[in-house]
């Protein structure tokens, strides 16, 4: 093609018509500026192509997250239920002061169970997104704001609950100089921590001495964690409307771009 029209000037140049010769190279240039055009705009839209399918492998992969967010939500709802369970059972039978040591030392467990742990967002797919420097392909401002707010609450509301957990763990339950009253026999025992071949469990049992003065240091610290496992409880819920927005959202999303 290029030979062609090098044929076709040359032709024009020899026969001398100058001002036909012209206008032809501003027509050559003109076709060859359309060309590079087309090309660049066919090469635009199979770069946008791509994008747009990265994008919905995007929506789906952050679905993925927020869907187990979700999951972790319940789980970790249900384990602030069972120690908040645990808190309110153990004041109960601490009111009755007839009741003794071994039967309220298994709830004593049971209401600071697991307090280190945490709820931590999925963020997988969202650091991939930053790091690959992809942010950009996700064309909808509006869900790019809502995914930053959605992480930085987890965020917010993970550290109060690891601050609070941080509280239970450091205090705990038990401590006195006198542990052997105070429960430890019968947690020990739970666990089957305690070698009766060579521990004389029933003169260590004597030695407890579960005083009243014990027994409120007990009740106090149950009222604490209740407090804390509450406030946490109250801090998770607030989560749930967003959790469940965003997974709508991002279903809508990820359906959309693979239609």
């Amino acid at each position: 093609m290029i030979k062609f029209f090098r044929q076709i000037r040359q032709q024009l140049l020899s026969e001398r018509k100058t001002g036909k010769y012209f206008k032809y190279a501003v027509g050559e240039i003109i076709l060859v500026v359309i060309g590079i055009l087309i090309a660049l705009q066919i090469n635009d839209w199979s770069q946008d192509k791509k994008n747009r399918k990265l994008e919905a492998q995007y929506y789906c992969r952050l679905l993925e997250d927020v869907n187990q967010d979700f999951t972790n939500y319940n789980n970790y709802l249900a384990l602030l239920n069972e120690r908040i369970d645990g808190n309110n059972t153990l004041i109960q039978k601490l009111q009755d002061c007839s009741m003794q040591l071994d039967s309220i030392a298994p709830l004593i467990l049971k209401s600071v169970k697991y307090s280190n742990r945490n709820i931590i967002a999925t963020t997988d797919a969202f650091e991939d997104i930053k790091s690959s420097g992809n942010l950009n392909i996700i064309k909808d401002l509006s869900v790019k704001n809502q995914l930053a707010d959605y992480y930085k609450m987890l965020a917010n509301t993970s550290a109060v609950i690891e601050s609070n957990g941080k509280a239970i763990t450091e205090k705990r339950f038990l401590e006195s100089e006198d542990v052997i009253s105070f429960g430890w026999i019968k947690l020990l025992e739970n666990v089957n921590a305690i070698d009766t071949s060579k521990v004389n469990l029933k003169s260590l049992k004597s030695k407890i001495n579960f005083t009243a003065d014990i027994r409120l240091k007990i009740t106090n610290d149950a009222v604490f964690y209740l407090g804390l496992n509450s406030r946490n409880k109250q801090l998770l819920q607030l989560l749930e409307n967003d959790i469940v927005a965003m997974i709508s959202l991002l279903q809508t999303k990820c359906s959309e771009h693979n239609d």
